[in-house]
């Protein structure tokens, strides 16, 4: 019975090390986001770069945390969005108190605006709101290509 408790402790233990651990490596290459729509529109203005959308369910969408996991917080988008786009995170969780009611204002205003019905959704727009291009959900063999392929021929349209 000694042997069962401390496999478990054990067990326990080293798992909660490992999740905290990937936590995180998370948080360092993680990605900024923009908090206040009005802010990233005048950003993208100054800077000439197209604002990138993410429309998602932060704190129940399966599919939206895979594919922050994989693409957003993966060190190649990093890179690439630093260069190339302004992020804006247009989040609907199902705890309100995540984002701000401002955010909330924003958020379903743009989710009108550009009929989004799914999560995750990316929507690349230019600074007045016109859009460049579009692309719904995530797969679950957690393929990144479709979505790097999708952000360099919307880069193509822009330029």
């Amino acid at each position: 019975m000694k042997k069962v408790l401390i496999c478990c402790f054990l067990t326990l233990f080293t798992s909660s090390l490992l999740v905290a651990q990937g936590n995180a490596v998370s948080e360092n290459t993680g990605t900024s986001w923009e908090q206040d729509f009005s802010k990233a529109k005048s950003l993208a203005k100054k800077t000439n770069k197209p604002i990138l959308v993410f429309f998602t369910g932060s704190d129940w969408c399966g599919p939206c945390k895979m594919l922050n996991a994989d693409i957003f917080e993966a060190e190649e988008f990093k890179n690439l969005s630093e260069n190339e786009f302004v992020l804006y995170e247009a989040d609907f969780p199902r705890n309100r108190n995540l984002v701000s009611k401002s955010q909330q204002n924003d958020n379903v205003v743009l989710k009108d605006k550009y009929g989004i019905n799914s999560y995750p959704t990316i929507v690349i727009i230019n600074e007045k709101g016109k859009e460049f291009g579009r692309m719904k959900g995530y797969n679950l063999m957690r393929d990144t290509s479709y979505h790097y392929s999708f952000f360099e021929d919307t880069l193509k349209k822009i330029k």
